[in-house]
């Protein structure tokens, strides 16, 4: 029987649009579809990432593929308006002491962001993770934080497999039947979507069946929702 006491809230910090659908699309669909409250929020909107079109015309592009993204994911998203490029800049405090409104207001019993290597190296996705990291550590200490690590699911957005993570701390996500809607979350960001250009259903077997995710923070006072997420990861 499932403990009444999980927490169901599942905060979800990133860098930019697409970041969310290559990386971890499947384990959003999934556990959306188990009944999670889960909120996205977005530093930047990928203002640097179309090639020959003007920041801020990009910005706005991506933020209509993220939006139809999320829909696909079934996900709540915001938006932080900062720059794409920028993060690096910030002041991790700052940065921290901001993303801990956004906390204490989705009040998660789980927060996924990158890991201190960003994954892919960026330093948009670096300063996100020093700056949840920031504000686990000072304020909610009673939170479970996750990192995505790289695999097989990471290699379509930045190209990294290899996983540093001791398997231990590891926790696979099958999501083999979320496959079709992290295609369609993926096909949602044309500007980036360069691998799944078919019919959504024909796509399906590049997408791996499952997405890692290491235990940086593990909560006493939220054990029953890790619990539960390594348990429905399954």
């Amino acid at each position: 029987m499932e403990n009444n006491s999980t927490n169901k809230n599942i905060l979800v910090v990133l860098a930019h649009p697409d970041d969310e659908s290559y990386g971890m699309g499947g384990t959003l669909a999934k556990f959306a579809d188990l009944g999670a409250q889960i909120v996205l929020i977005c530093a930047t909107r990928g203002e640097a990432g179309i090639q020959g079109i003007e920041p801020e015309r990009a910005g706005q592009i991506r933020e209509r593929e993220l939006k139809q993204a999320a829909e696909n994911l079934n996900i709540r998203l915001f938006f932080l308006d900062y720059l794409d490029g920028t993060l690096s800049q910030l002041e991790t405090k700052i940065f921290a002491q901001q993303l801990s409104i956004w906390i204490a207001t989705v009040e998660p019993g789980l927060i996924i962001t990158f890991g201190p290597d960003g994954v892919s190296g960026h330093p948009d996705h670096i300063a996100v993770s020093k700056a949840v990291n920031w504000a686990v550590e000072h304020y909610f200490p009673n939170i479970n934080l996750l990192y995505l690590a790289a695999s097989e699911a990471t290699k379509l957005g930045c190209g990294v497999t290899e996983t540093i993570h001791h398997s231990r701390h590891l926790i696979s996500v099958d999501i083999s039947d979320f496959k079709l809607a992290k295609v369609k979350a993926i096909q949602s960001h044309k500007s980036q979507n360069k691998e799944l250009t078919g019919i959504p259903e024909s796509e399906l077997e590049k997408i791996a069946c499952f997405e890692n995710f290491s235990i940086a923070n593990m909560s006493e006072g939220q054990k029953e929702t890790l619990k539960w997420f390594k348990e429905k990861a399954k």
